[in-house]
């Protein structure tokens, strides 16, 4: 009976792991989200900087540079938004890398609870195919040989 529940136990913590497995995956895919949005932000920003750069030696008019002034004051905005969105999803990340630590941990422990309960049913078995065996042994030893 006993070994009826460590067997269920041990499949629902399994089933526990690959869930935190796959919570841990889809938190790790949004966080490489707002990796590449990031980057695309500073990229974006790197090339409106390179635009006003060209503007300015072949001349620009003042709704020109204000354009492009307020275009880089929003990606600024948005890469401090990003940024900040990245940092709570690298936290995240970190607690459900603990809960799928915390979720191995728990099972292995219940893998050794039963690989021990197996070693003992198997010494229990051979204990008592020996005893089996020494009682046969001394029947035939008792018993007088036939002629």
């Amino acid at each position: 009976m006993k070994k009826f529940r460590l067997q269920t136990a041990l499949k629902v913590r399994e089933r526990l792991e690959k869930l935190y497995q796959k919570a841990l995956a889809q938190e790790v895919q949004t966080y490489q989200k707002l990796l590449d949005q990031c980057q695309v932000l500073h990229e974006s920003q790197s090339e409106n900087r390179t635009a006003l750069d060209t503007s300015k030696q072949h001349g620009f008019t003042m709704p020109q540079l204000q354009v492009r002034d307020r275009f880089e004051q929003r990606l600024q905005y948005l890469i401090e938004i990003s940024e900040t969105q990245i940092q709570q999803q690298a936290q995240m990340v970190e607690v459900k890398q603990q809960e799928l630590i915390g979720a191995t941990q728990k099972k292995r422990i219940l893998e050794i609870l039963q690989e021990k309960q197996e070693r003992e049913e198997h010494e229990i078995e051979e204990r008592e195919a020996g005893m089996e065996a020494d009682e046969i042994a001394q029947n035939l030893w008792r018993r007088p040989p036939e002629t």
